[in-house]
């Protein structure tokens, strides 16, 4: 009757361009136990299967692997084993279990007659880590031949739905006067029949989004048999200036039912608003400051501006242009009052307009104030 061992390897995934041969070497503290003595008389044999190196392909995060090797004694005398020195890092456990009552001492040595042979099992979970994974656990042995021998898994690990591009649309200029297209790729390495259940928006009416199965083009951009096209619109109507939403995914794959992604960008309309940010990175707070910003209307449109939001340490104040030919042009004053307690303001200004195709206006504010002196 063949011992059976269980070596138990939890391993995260370390990413990295370092080759798995240089992860085989044992870290310079580790405690290894003292050199075998090789007694004379029959000797032991080694044989390990399969190969001590596993390459499981691609995983998924989150997600677990097991590989199991035989350790056959095909020589003469008795094979002792033990878990040698510390894993490959510190992040990884390991140990070593035995029948109880054959415990060897503090090595946990395990022994193996002539022509019996046990089992070892490492086991992995991939975590939220992805791309190269290599990993290994070293034993030791009493063989003369290979006193110690290397076991390592290795592969690739990626989210358990990939998202192309990641997690993050960002569009430069959108016009809140048309439709403006947005598309991201939708598929599972591990589980290839994945199939996406629903797709919502943070903002419905003016954002929507739908799932459409992969063409057979989009199958081998992606190098997948299975996947699907998620195509988002802006519809017209969007509030002028910065907007961030969110489209949501949903799955079937067990270890990712729902999957985030951002949609970022800047919506232009008929109104223009320079600077498109309003910015006064040293404002002096007992002196207090003041900065325009123009409004212009597309055709010269009269409009009347409403201010629905400010920053709480902010005076605003809208009229039309005095200099010039003011047709369709306005300015916005902000200002900071004198006696303004020190801080930082990072917020917005929102205005609501009459404009039949700009009904409201999102313009950032950045404001530092201090107590110092103006440079």
């Amino acid at each position: 009757m063949a011992r059976w061992i269980i070596l138990t390897v939890v391993v995260v995934v370390l990413t990295g361009a370092a080759t798995f041969l240089v992860q085989y070497a044992p870290d310079s503290d580790s405690e290894l136990v003292s050199p075998v003595v090789v007694k004379s008389g029959p000797q032991p044999k080694v044989e390990v299967s399969p190969d001590l190196m596993f390459d499981f392909g691609v995983m998924s995060q989150r997600d677990k692997g097991t590989h199991t090797w035989t350790i056959k004694n095909v020589g003469e005398g008795e094979l002792e084993l033990w878990l040698e020195g510390k894993p490959t890092c510190s992040c990884t456990v390991a140990e070593l279990e035995v029948p109880k009552g054959e415990e060897g001492g503090a090595k946990k040595v395990v022994k193996v007659k002539p022509g019996d042979s046990t089992k070892i099992n490492l086991v992995w979970e991939t975590r939220n880590r992805e791309n190269h994974y290599s990993q290994s656990a070293t034993i030791g042995t009493n063989a003369a031949e290979k006193p110690s021998f290397t076991l390592a898994v290795h592969g690739l690990v990626h989210p358990p739905v990939m998202v192309v591009p990641p997690q993050l649309i960002t569009l430069t200029e959108v016009s809140n006067e048309t439709t403006t297209p947005a598309r991201v790729g939708v598929f599972s390495l591990d589980r290839p029949a994945t199939k996406v259940t629903k797709v919502t928006t943070s903002r419905p009416s003016l954002i929507t989004a739908r799932a459409v199965p992969f063409s057979e083009e989009e199958k081998k951009a992606f190098k997948t048999t299975t996947g699907y096209r998620v195509e988002i619109d802006i519809k017209p109507g969007m509030p002028l200036g910065r907007f961030q939403d969110e489209i949501v995914i949903d799955t079937d794959h067990p270890l990712q039912p729902e999957t985030k992604i951002t949609i970022t960008g800047n919506v232009t309309g008929p109104i223009s608003v320079v600077p498109e940010r309003l910015r006064m990175p040293n404002v002096v707070g007992k002196q207090g400051a003041t900065r325009e910003i123009t409004l212009l209307v597309r055709g010269g449109d009269k409009t009347k501006f409403e201010v629905a939001h400010k920053p709480d340490k902010v005076e605003v104040a809208i009229a039309p242009s005095n200099t010039g030919d003011s047709k369709g042009r306005y300015l916005m004053t902000v200002k900071v009052p004198a006696g303004t307690a020190s801080g930082w303001v990072d917020d917005e200004i929102i205005l609501k307009t009459d404009h039949p195709r700009a009904g409201e206006l999102k313009i950032p504010v950045s404001i530092i104030v201090s107590n110092g002196s103006a440079g």
